[in-house]
């Protein structure tokens, strides 16, 4: 086949086609040498020669219509008619002619898991049939003299060989090579791709380092406490969103972020931030959960305005405080996160409708994102929240 063939065609294709050229001429020189040389004149002769012409026949008609599964269809045909007329002519079960019934099987799995089954299923019952009648003494016309049964043998030995190492072999080597070379090829890709996207959130990082510093910034001028403290939870915020473009940055596997450490980071930082002249202890129970950025990032956002309420109320008349993070899963697609603190605890219900500030706004729309749920647990000291959401 030539090149052009090649690059026209699909590789399947490309296989049965070789197949078929190579069973055309090995077919139709075997029969002649047959003829010739051991003296094969009868149906084994006649068997050969007309599958060679009918399937080179076969291949003419394929250029016509374009439908390798037809010219497949017909060549296999071919091939079992013509075998069995080989094996009934050449000792049955004892012929060497039927092992090539294998190559059925072999090459209908290479065009389409239905054909090979089909031909599983075919060739199986046709050995059944040859060894009962090999068993029940069945006489056989052998077309195979004794002195030539060596030859005979020996040729179809070499057709199998041809067959399976001198086309068969050689293309799947060739394809084998080809997918290696398309794998490295994929594994460079992606190997360049993640050096980009991490080149991307460590810009995003300093992008939003960049922004936590312009509101502090701003924040100096203000002298209204009430507004300096949303000033400082926008900057929180920032900060959250920063920290989870930097631990993406910094991890080798983009698929397998340390959920446990990045938590860790994120609520120390909101302690050290809100400069409390409290001793606050910090409890995880983190499970080693796999999880994309777009779940992690609001999961990151709901965790800050929790902690950062905590910090706010929690501890007020306290020395010594605890903030608790708990992270499972419930089963294979949703998760639980429970945020909670042992503080003064609240008369009054953050997340109840009367409650209008921007952290609950935000929690709320967080929530809604991760497709979950969130309510408020009842504790004898402190306040605790259970959100459970998709993590698909």
């Amino acid at each position: 086949m030539t090149k052009k063939n090649k690059n026209k065609y699909g590789r399947t294709t490309t296989l049965s086609l070789n197949v078929f050229y190579t069973l055309s001429l090995s077919t139709f020189l075997f029969s002649f040498f047959c003829y010739f040389q051991i003296g094969i004149r009868g149906v084994i002769f006649k068997a050969l020669l007309a599958y060679s012409l009918l399937n080179t026949i076969n291949i003419l008609f394929f250029y016509l219509h374009k439908n390798i599964l037809r010219s497949y269809g017909v060549a296999s045909l071919l091939g079992y008619i013509t075998l069995l007329f080989i094996c009934s002519y050449s000792g049955g079960i004892n012929s060497p002619a039927i092992s090539f019934m294998v190559l059925l099987i072999f090459f209908g799995y290479l065009i389409k898991k239905a054909h090979g089954n089909l031909w599983f299923l075919t060739v199986m019952f046709t050995v059944v049939v040859f060894y009962i009648m090999n068993i029940t003494s069945y006489e056989f016309v052998n077309e195979i003299n004794e002195e030539n049964v060596a030859e005979f043998n020996l040729l179809f030995l070499f057709f199998l060989i041809i067959l399976l190492g001198g086309v068969f072999g050689r293309m799947m080597n060739k394809t084998n090579e080809k997918i290696k070379k398309a794998k490295l090829e994929i594994e460079k890709r992606n190997d360049e791709k993640t050096v980009m996207l991490k080149e991307i959130h460590h810009r995003v990082k300093n992008n939003l380092q960049v922004v936590n510093s312009l509101l502090r910034i701003q924040a100096r001028g203000v002298t209204d406490e009430k507004v300096k403290s949303m000033f400082f939870a926008a900057q929180s915020r920032v900060v959250a969103m920063a920290r989870l473009h930097e631990k993406i940055y910094n991890t080798k596997d983009l698929k397998n972020i340390n959920i446990k450490e990045h938590f860790k980071l994120l609520i120390n930082d909101l302690i050290s931030s809100n400069n409390l002249d409290k001793d606050i202890s910090l409890n995880l129970h983190i499970d080693p959960i796999h999880m994309s950025i777009d779940r992690l990032l609001p999961l990151s956002l709901i965790i800050n305005e929790l902690i950062s309420n905590s910090l706010k109320h929690a501890f007020y008349d306290m020395n010594l405080g605890e903030v608790s993070v708990e992270f499972n899963a419930i089963d294979e697609y949703r998760c639980r996160l429970v945020v909670g603190d042992n503080g003064n605890g609240s008369d009054e219900e953050i997340l109840s409708n009367s409650m209008n500030s921007t952290g609950v706004t935000l929690i709320k729309t967080f929530v809604k994102q991760l497709n979950g749920t969130i309510e408020s647990l009842s504790t004898n000291k402190g306040t605790s929240f259970e959100i459970t959401f998709s993590n698909i």
